[in-house]
């Protein structure tokens, strides 16, 4: 095997690496910079330095601690429920049934469809008075429901629209990983008499744990910067029931415009995120000794 020191390509990555590390160490020392001064587009020429005011700040305000809130239920709530359900719709397509390639293909439409359109078709679906969710609980005879606006339920009307869009994407991922497990320990499990859910839960989802751990992690980052359809669908509200920390450092940035206090939350919340990945990165993935 090649050694790195004459691989001929490192005269091609090697600078590229290089030069994306010396920009993202640049930039994050200027955005911690910024965040330790007192910086507000409505003072323009009048910053200060003001050290860790903006992150005690940040601990002392009711809104940004009821905003991680929100954004830690929603990761939660968004991971396990697409992890569990693309799961299942992976074993259900695993068997043979008649245009099964076609339910395959039609399952993956909603990759392809950008966050503001899913966003808005959900906002339509979910319109109290013309929305087809509204409808199709009248033909159940069921009282409507005032989907995005009530503060209640408006946050896991969003995780619906989340769930429609990122399961897909589990689905996908978990195929890939099925189509490629070797068959022999399940033939050999069947052979020995046991039965489906046997196969399934001792030999078939101990095969796919790394698949499932490195999509349930992929999901969770993708989950804490979800920005998008909360902006669509409800921007924040009602009543700030689903303004996440993402939309309220948004929120500080471009309508406070207090660009100090929202780049003080973007770090808090890299921190939570990176402390948090790896926390669910050391479960998902023990050394060899911890097993």
């Amino acid at each position: 095997m090649a050694t790195t020191a004459s691989d001929p390509t490192r005269h091609f990555f090697q600078p590229i690496i290089l030069c994306l590390t010396v920009a993202s160490v640049a930039l994050t020392l200027f955005v911690v910079w910024i965040s330790l001064h007192d910086l507000s587009l409505m003072r323009a020429g009048r910053e200060k330095f003001v050290g860790l005011d903006n992150y005690l700040r940040f601990f002392g305000d009711p809104r940004a601690m009821a905003a991680l809130w929100r954004t830690v239920l929603f990761t939660t709530l968004a991971t396990v429920v697409e992890i569990a359900l693309g799961l299942a719709v992976v074993l259900f397509l695993d068997r043979d049934f008649a245009m099964k390639r076609l339910v395959r293909t039609l399952l993956l439409v909603p990759i392809i469809m950008t966050p503001v359109v899913v966003g808005l078709t959900w906002r339509f679906l979910f319109d109290p008075a013309t929305g087809m969710a509204n409808y199709l609980l009248s033909l159940a005879g069921l009282s409507q429901v005032d989907w995005l606006g009530s503060p209640q339920l408006a946050l896991y009307s969003v995780l619906i629209a989340d769930i429609w869009q990122w399961t897909p994407f589990v689905i996908l991922l978990v195929m890939a990983a099925l189509e490629s497990a070797p068959t022999d320990p399940l033939n050999a499990a069947r052979v020995d008499g046991a039965r489906e859910w046997q196969v399934t839960w001792y030999v078939l989802l101990p095969m796919l744990r790394r698949a499932l751990a490195i999509v349930a992690l992929i999901r969770a980052i993708d989950s804490i910067k979800a920005f998008d359809l909360f902006y669509i669908m409800t921007r924040g509200g009602p009543a700030l029931s689903t303004e996440t920390l993402n939309y309220y450092g948004y929120i500080a940035a471009f309508t406070n415009f207090d660009i100090s206090y929202a780049l003080a939350i973007a770090i808090i919340l890299t921190i939570f995120t990176n402390v948090a990945l790896l926390t669910m990165y050391s479960v998902l993935f023990p050394k060899a000794g911890e097993r």
